[in-house]
């Protein structure tokens, strides 16, 4: 057990460490319905972020005490359009927004937990603020090892695939639409990269940029997501989307060094992560998402933010899912995604990247 692991087990929220056969490891939190961390053979430095809050037991303990929404990190499952679940008043979103607890951290627990298979699930009511009604839901994630698509690489890594189910069990709304929406957190700075159709540009949905810190060349959208400033967001459309998206950042392997577990297989500090994300790309017309403004605009498939204020900071790669109806009867929609991360010296991971993203650094 590592001290992650053994700080969550200490403050009452024990976590679920899942092994591949190629030596990496996923850690899944049950009581959040979410993968928390993520690592390659030999090694105790996530690929993704965790809330520095939970350094020690007793803070950790404390942080889940609190009022207000509990974000832990890691790779989590939400529902769209936020503008219904999230946002009391979209003339006031920052004074109204709101996460459900219902929703997150909800009522998961481990359902299956074997040798190839972890299981996740939770049945619960959300409000839809717009609709002026209650929604049943069961959400179901199912996390499976992924095989490495670069075995020649000669790099670490750690990978998985997640399979994803929202049931719509009851509404009075028969018009409503609801989207799953996975978000991954990434350790802050980095930088993300979004193969897109030509002549795409991203729509900003909130903060601003510095000179040069977002461009989109080579069919592909870039940004250098590092404080400070302040908080920013942008989206893309589906139709802009290739399916894939990706998060480079430099890494270093002295913390771990210090504490006796650091990865010998690559003793150079000239060493970056790459973590990328595959998903299925559909019709604009199913994805139900929003922007705050105009709140009426939809087809909003893919999303990166920059959380760069405060004692919490990351940055998140977030995509949608087509909807599902809140029609009468049973309403079902259904993901499959795969997340590839890994380390190695510099140009080995660049190579890594334009592979599987087509961008050049």
């Amino acid at each position: 057990m590592n001290v992650l692991a053994d700080n969550l087990t200490r403050s009452g929220q024990p976590p679920v460490v899942f092994a591949a056969a190629d030596g990496g490891r996923l850690l899944a939190l049950p009581s959040a319905g979410r993968v928390l961390a993520l690592y390659p053979p030999g090694s105790d430095h996530s690929f993704l972020w965790a809330n520095p809050a939970l350094a020690s037991a007793e803070a950790a303990a404390a942080y889940f005490r609190r009022d207000g929404w509990p974000n832990p990190g890691g790779d989590r499952t939400w529902l769209a359009p936020e503008i219904e679940l999230f946002i009391g008043d979209v003339s006031r979103v920052f004074e109204t927004y709101a996460v459900q607890r219902a929703l997150d951290p909800g009522r998961w627990a481990l359902t299956v937990a074997t040798d190839t298979e972890l299981s996740l699930a939770q049945t619960t009511r959300l409000r839809l603020h717009r609709s002026n009604c209650d929604v049943d839901v069961r959400m179901e994630k199912v996390l499976r090892p992924a095989a490495n698509p670069l075995p020649d690489a000669g790099l670490s890594y750690a990978g998985y695939r997640q399979i994803t189910t929202l049931e719509v069990t009851s509404s009075p709304d028969v018009t409503a639409r609801l989207g799953l929406w996975n978000l991954l957190q990434l350790p802050s700075p980095g930088t993300m990269l979004v193969p897109v159709r030509p002549a795409t540009n991203p729509q900003k949905v909130f903060g601003a940029f510095a000179d040069g810190e977002l461009t989109t060349a080579q069919q592909c959208v870039r940004w250098h997501m590092a404080p400070p400033g302040p908080d920013s967001k942008i989206a893309l459309k589906a139709g802009a989307l290739t399916g894939r998206a990706g998060y480079l950042r430099a890494t270093s392997c002295g913390t771990e060094a210090k504490q006796g577990r650091r990865d010998t297989r690559h003793a150079s500090h000239d060493m970056l992560d790459l973590v990328v994300r595959e998903f299925s790309v559909g019709d604009e017309r199913d994805y139900v998402d929003a922007l705050w403004e105009p709140p009426y605009e939809t087809g909003w498939a893919f999303q990166a933010c920059c959380v760069r204020n405060g004692a919490e900071q990351f940055n998140e790669l977030e995509y949608h899912v087509p909807a599902a109806a809140c029609a009468a009867g049973r309403s079902v929609s259904r993901d499959e995604s795969l997340v590839w991360a890994f380390r190695g010296p510099a140009e080995a991971v660049r190579k890594a990247a334009d592979c599987l993203l087509g961008s050049s650094h």
